[in-house]
Formats: structure tokens, sequence, C-alpha cells
């Protein structure tokens, strides 16, 4: 018996599709989601949709309900509260070679999950426009 309940569902997941940030295959979440007696699993690899298909497949032969989504980093806009820096003051910024330190920039992230056919085509059209876009975020 698990100790997870029936309603509970894991709804970011990152696979080993998520460079650093997951290690398992599809395949491995869904037997474990199973395992567990989970009635449904989401896949949501960072920055693109890398898993999908293994991952659906494996769902279906494990009969778990597939949920896909993803975990997109988000460039600053403007339009929420933070630390924005104008393109002079990036230029100015101290780096390793100015005398400072390298910090690595945190981007904001979203998750997003598909609902049906639509759910899935606005998904993969958001992650293709952000990959042409020629940088995360």
């Amino acid at each position: 018996m698990s100790d997870v309940p029936d309603s509970f569902v894991h709804l970011h997941t990152a696979s080993g599709y998520s460079l650093r940030y997951g290690a398992d295959s599809p395949a491995a979440l869904v037997e474990r989601a199973a395992q567990w007696g989970q009635r449904a699993l989401a896949l949501t690899d960072r920055d693109g949709l890398y898993g999908a298909v293994r991952f659906v497949r494996a769902c279906q032969s494990a009969g778990v309900a597939p949920i896909l989504g993803v975990d997109l980093a988000v460039a600053p806009s403007g339009l929420l509260p933070g630390p924005s820096r104008t393109a002079s003051e990036q230029q100015r910024r101290r780096t390793p070679a100015r005398g400072g330190t390298w910090v690595d920039p945190v981007p904001a992230r979203v998750l997003l999950l598909a609902r049906g056919r639509q759910g899935w085509a606005s998904l993969s059209r958001l992650v293709s426009a952000a990959h042409l876009s020629g940088q995360r975020g």
C-alpha cells in the first residue's frame, strides 16, 4: 500500500533530459509513479519538451495518465517587481575581468502545463519561440 494519497499528482517532475535537474528516464519516472499507485504524473523538463514522446508511451504502457508541461525560464520584462538593469548598467556590471566576481543571474521561471491537444500545440509553439530567440528566457 502506498503512503501517497490517491489524489496526489506530481506536477513538477524533471527527467534526465533536464541536465543538472533530473536524472531518471521518463520511463523510470512513470514506472515509479505506477509502483506508488499514482493515477497521473506530469513531466516538466526545463526549457524543453525533450522527453515528452517517451513519457507518453511509458504512461500508456503503465496505465498512468500523462500530463505534459515545461519549466521555462522567463526573461525580465519590467512588468513584475524585482531587480532590473538597463543595458548600460549591465555593461558596467562587475565581472571577473572587471575586478569582480562572477554571478550567474538566475532567471525567473514559470511552470506551464498543457491541457489537451490545443495546450500541447501552445506549449510547442512557446518552447520553439524561446529556442529561436537564441537565448534562454
